[in-house]
């Protein structure tokens, strides 16, 4: 076999083309495949005919990576992002003012106008018809429902 396709290589590139591809592949699963063929890699340079102990090495090295590796580099590199909210609100600004179309009870949804739409509401207090309130933020279980606050007089 020519010197250029020794096994060492073979197995050393084939693991840079995996950790490049998890550049573009959501998920941060597949590098540990490559970290298993550079494992391979070293076990080419040291047993360069012993084919099934690296592809052994290769299976064994990215398995056990993957379980117990992943859990600690996804909180190491896939952090959250500078100033963000611990809720997720979409586009549904937190403050804007509605009305409420339908009274609203607690523990049960009433409707209110937002962008020109019905939209789904609760609030901790009774709002009545015609009454004024202001965004709070989204209910957790239903992300379509908006919460709701009375706006205060002042």
């Amino acid at each position: 076999m020519p010197e250029f396709l020794s096994p060492w290589l073979i197995w050393f590139l084939a693991g840079v083309i995996i950790m490049l591809a998890e550049l573009g592949i959501p998920g941060f699963v597949i590098i540990f495949f490559g970290v298993g063929c550079w494992a391979a890699a070293l076990t080419a340079v040291w047993f360069p005919g012993a084919l099934t102990a690296q592809i052994a090495v290769f299976m064994l090295v990215s398995l056990i990576s993957l379980l117990t590796l992943r859990k600690a580099a996804v909180r190491i590199f896939v952090g959250r992002s500078e100033g963000a909210s611990d809720e997720d609100t979409g586009n549904v600004p937190v403050g804007a003012h509605v009305i409420v179309e339908q009274e609203i009870l607690p523990g049960r949804e009433g409707r209110v106008r937002f962008r020109g739409t019905l939209w789904s509401a609760v609030a901790e207090e009774p709002l009545k018809v015609g009454a004024e309130a202001q965004i709070s933020g989204v209910d957790k279980a239903n992300k379509a429902c908006l919460r709701v606050v009375p706006v205060r007089q002042e």
